[in-house]
């Protein structure tokens, strides 16, 4: 009696093992349902906020296009606005003759020191004539004229420039130190100029190893600079 008494007993406490296990683990199941839940529902937040930002990160960026494209056309106009200036008043200037002293002469100091390269030009003159110290009734006149320490820039202006007159300039350049004898040892660097040269007169004058000067944005500027 006392056996079969004790075998209930334990199968109650078994039964009771069993309902308080079975509770539990029901417990563990929801709370581990509950945990997926939030993780599923802060992984879905976490990745909305994710899209939400590199939204915002492609508008800022697409901002900064549009503005930097802005600045760009407006940078552009600008300096097409300046161009066309320029180009007006080099013509202007070209037309009343005055193109040497409009254009090339306040560009004169510049020009020497991006063609001398290691010194600049302590005088810069234009339309300077001189005679011939010994042949009377001879002379010579050049449109730009700046002297450094060593160097000289010797420069040609013509309303249209093209290879025929710019060989025939060059060749009539190699009487300079008759008629500057006081120039004799320095090194000549000679140009010439227009308000505008042609690509196949430049390939000429890099070949002749003469520096093409042009209408640039703002002032007149070497065009084959370091080309030979």
């Amino acid at each position: 009696m006392v056996t079969e008494e004790r075998v209930i007993n334990l199968e109650r406490t078994l039964a009771r093992f069993i309902e308080q296990t079975n509770l539990a683990i029901a417990e563990i199941r929801s709370s581990t349902a509950e945990i997926r839940s939030s993780n599923r529902r802060t992984d879905e937040r976490l990745l909305e906020l994710q899209h939400q930002a590199d939204e915002e990160r492609r508008q800022a960026a697409e901002e900064r296009r549009r503005a930097d494209e802005e600045r760009r056309r407006a940078d552009e106009e600008w300096k097409q606005e300046r161009r066309d200036f320029n180009k007006r008043l080099a013509e202007l200037s070209d037309s009343m003759g005055t193109l040497i002293e409009d254009m090339v002469a306040p560009s004169g100091f510049q020009l020497a020191k991006a063609v001398f390269g290691t010194e600049e030009a302590h005088t810069c003159g234009i339309r300077i004539e001189q005679k011939h110290p010994t042949i009377r009734g001879e002379m010579m006149e050049l449109d730009l004229l700046a002297v450094g320490p060593t160097k000289l820039l010797v420069v040609e202006v013509k309303r249209k420039m093209d290879a025929g007159r710019a060989a025939e300039y060059k060749q009539n350049l190699q009487r300079l130190p008759e008629f500057f004898p006081e120039l004799a040892g320095k090194t000549v660097c000679a140009g010439v100029a227009s308000v505008y040269l042609a690509p196949s007169v430049i390939t000429f004058l890099n070949r002749q190893k003469l520096y093409g000067i042009a209408m640039g944005d703002e002032v007149m500027e070497v065009v084959n600079l370091g080309r030979f």
